[in-house]
């Protein structure tokens, strides 16, 4: 597949999250509660310019964002030693055609162009299946600890990738 990826369409990027995210809570897998899922909550000084649209040929696939400093999640960590990827979705026609891969791929050369050799996530601890998937990708579990973002508090697991 011919994937191409921007970061000047947060409109769509906004869309396509909330349309992942209404999935996720209609089939029972919240993640996310959809009023946050806004560009007041997400766009600011870190992920401006950092949300991603991956496309296939014209249609909007996924969307994440990649960036390079985090005082929330990522405080202990300096701005420019690490890629930090969040709000990964994909739309349903697109899942199971493994686009995580091709995401991956794109942030490592970012991170690359930037001479940086590791990326960072981190995801709700009370989800297996989905600590699983990333380890099958690549990262490796670190550490546990609890986060307040949007009034909630999460245990978060996060995952490093070093390249």
């Amino acid at each position: 597949m011919p994937f191409t990826f921007r970061n000047d369409q947060p409109d769509v990027a906004l869309a396509v999250l909330r349309e992942v995210g209404q999935w996720l809570v209609d089939s029972q897998q919240t993640l996310w509660e959809i009023d946050t899922l806004t560009a007041d909550n997400l766009i600011d000084t870190y992920t401006e310019g950092n949300f991603y649209v991956m496309y296939n040929d014209d249609e909007p696939a996924a969307v994440f964002i990649l960036q390079w400093e985090d005082p929330l999640y990522y405080g202990d960590v300096p701005a420019g030693t690490a890629g930090f990827i969040h709000k990964v979705a994909i739309r349903r026609q697109f899942a199971g055609q493994g686009l995580f891969g091709p995401i991956i791929e794109f942030c490592k050369r970012q991170c690359l162009d930037r001479g940086i050799r590791e990326i960072q996530l981190e995801t709700d601890a009370t989800r297996p299946a989905l600590m699983q998937f990333y380890e099958r990708n690549g990262f490796q579990p670190t550490h546990q600890r609890p986060v307040q973002e949007f009034g909630q508090t999460f245990l978060c697991q996060y995952y490093v990738l070093r390249f």
